[in-house]
Parts: structure tokens; sequence; C-alpha cells
């Protein structure tokens, strides 16, 4: 059943505000928590649900819980925060952060500078470094999937719906129809019976997510480009700009064979120069300037030298005059008895 604004879960805890979007898996509902807060709320589509045999059914139900709980481990600020998830009658449901800002999908006409669309990769290879450290891979990394908020005055990225994250698919027939996002899902993601589990396979997605921040098209689909052997056009040709180093690195994290890209996402943005702090290492950078107490140091030595030079040349003066006095002695100053008022 689709629940509808007024409706209560949890014996009141959760008000059902308004049906925020539904995909092939679920549906997601904006509500308020008992505090006046916003959150978001997941649960399986029904139209799924009654698609499937009664021990299908019973698996995804299962499959649902036991992946939702590892969610609630991913903890990163760069990660849309889940809660625990909870049986309303015979639907399970998971309560999320509600992230209110816009997607990167909605700026998807506008070219981000290399140095913008490099931080939002950090920010979100970073996110994803802690969902495969739980051993799930999310599957459908997007910039629709990417939401940017302002935190401290400065926009930052967030990575949500996790709904293909919990890898139904597998547990289906072959009869069924996998969900792709056209463009971003890896040629293995398009195969019946395979059953991904390599962070090689959100690397791709990412760096298709990078081409599209950097040109502002999107790529060619995986499937068209391995069945079709239809080119993927380097993201350099579309945009000049970009720097060897990241469109060599986009080339590799969408190459088609699986073993020929990055392996880690950590060494994918490695290969970005996304280490540590550094957002783009790649850009050869003037040596740095000495401190302000060295700079004060060598200001106040030119001083003093040149201090030390003008008082010297004081001392020297008097043996100057004489050559500048026409009558070639010294002139005397005369005593002030002896001098006359005109």
């Amino acid at each position: 059943m689709a629940w509808v604004a007024g409706d209560r879960l949890q014996g009141g805890k959760y008000t059902i505000e308004r049906e925020l979007g539904r995909g092939r898996f679920g549906i997601t509902y904006l509500v308020k928590n008992q505090n006046g807060d916003r959150q978001v709320i997941k649960t399986l589509n029904d139209n799924l649900l009654n698609s499937l045999n009664q021990l299908e059914r019973g698996r995804l139900e299962t499959m649902f819980w036991q992946e939702a709980v590892k969610l609630t481990q991913c903890k990163h600020k760069h990660i849309v925060q889940v809660a625990e998830p909870f049986k309303e009658g015979e639907h399970w449901c998971l309560v999320m952060e509600y992230v209110d800002g816009v997607s990167l999908a909605d700026r998807r006409q506008q070219i981000l500078s290399e140095s913008e669309a490099l931080r939002y990769i950090k920010q979100i290879g970073e996110a994803l470094i802690k969902v495969h450290e739980n051993r799930l891979i999310h599957r459908d990394v997007h910039p629709g999937n990417i939401f940017l908020r302002v935190r401290e005055g400065q926009p930052e990225a967030v990575l949500i719906d996790f709904g293909l994250a919990l890898d139904f698919d597998h547990i289906l027939t072959t009869s069924r129809t996998k969900e792709t996002s056209e463009g971003f899902t890896p040629p293995e993601l398009y195969a019946q019976h395979t059953k991904p589990t390599g962070a090689y396979s959100d690397i791709y997605s990412l760096a298709a997510t990078l081409y599209v921040l950097l040109t502002g098209k999107t790529p060619v689909s995986a499937l068209k480009r391995k069945v079709d052997n239809a080119p993927l056009v380097e993201p350099k040709k579309h945009n000049p700009q970009i720097s060897d180093r990241t469109n060599r690195a986009i080339l590799i994290g969408m190459k088609l064979d699986q073993k020929q890209r990055s392996q880690s996402m950590r060494e994918w943005l490695d290969s970005l120069g996304l280490t540590g702090e550094n957002l783009q290492p790649s850009v050869i950078e003037p040596p740095k300037t000495n401190s302000n107490w060295e700079r004060n140091i060598q200001f106040w030595g030119v001083v003093i030298a040149a201090i030390a030079v003008f008082v010297s040349l004081l001392a020297a003066i008097p043996s100057w005059i004489p050559i500048f006095n026409p009558s070639n002695k010294p002139s005397q100053s005369p005593s002030p008895s002896s001098t006359k008022t005109p």
C-alpha cells in the first residue's frame, strides 16, 4: 500500500508529509518526526513485492533488513545518515536524514571548474571508501544521487539513495530487467548472472559523474560501447581546459574491462591527485613563501645593512670636503665674536 499525507507510522512517531519519489525497488516519503524535524522514509515498492513469489519476497525482505543494518554503519559526513530500520505492518522501512539541497543533476548544464568538480568527487570518493569498507557497493552513483548542501558557508556533496546498494537483482529470475542509469552504469551491472563485489563498479560510475561535471555531456552508455563499439569521446575533446591528469584518470576509471580500472577507490582518487587535503596537486605550485617571522628577519637584516652603509658614508664626508673647496683649504667656521652683522 502507498501511504498518503497525514498517515502516521510507529504509533505517531513519524507523520507522512508527501511522497518524494518511487523507483523499481522502493518508494521514498518525506516525513516529520515527533520533534518536528524532517526525515525520509524508504520502503519496498508494493508493485515489486507483488510480482515476486513467496520465496523471492521473503529473501528480498530479509536482504533489505540485513543490508539496511549495514548501511547504518556507514557513518560519514558525506553520506546521508541512516537510522535503524523498523517494520510497519508488513513493510520494512528505512529512516534517513533529509538533505535539503539541489542535486548535481540540477547543475548538469553548468560546466564546473576542475577544482570545484574535483572537490565534490573527493568528498563522494571518501564516502564510497567507507561504503566499501562495510562490504557494500552503492551501484547507483550518478549526479542525481549526489546532493549539494551548505555547511559552514561552503557547499559540500552528500551521497544519497542507496537503493541499488541493497543488491536485490541477483535473487530475481533472469527474465527481469536490471535497473540502470544510462551513461553511469558499468558494463558488469548489465550482466544477468553477475553479482559485482568490487569497488571498480562504483569507480566507473564516479568517473562518469566527473565526466559530466567537466563537460556538461553524459558519456555514451557502457552497453553501447560494448555491443555496438560506440566510442567514448575523451572528456578533454569536449573541454580542452581539463588537465591531462584528470582526463587520463577518467578514461582509466571508465575502462570496459573492470580489471583495467583502478581496483580501489583510494587508488583511483590518488590517480587524480586527491590525496589527503590536496585537491589538485597535479597543478605545479610555486615554491612556498617563507613564514612571516622569516620575512621579518630578512627585512630588518636589509634595513640594518642599509643603515650601516649610510653611517659609514656620513663618517667619510669630512675627508671629501677639501676636494670641493675652491681654495683647496679647509674652510674655517667663524667664531661668534668675529661674526659681523651685514
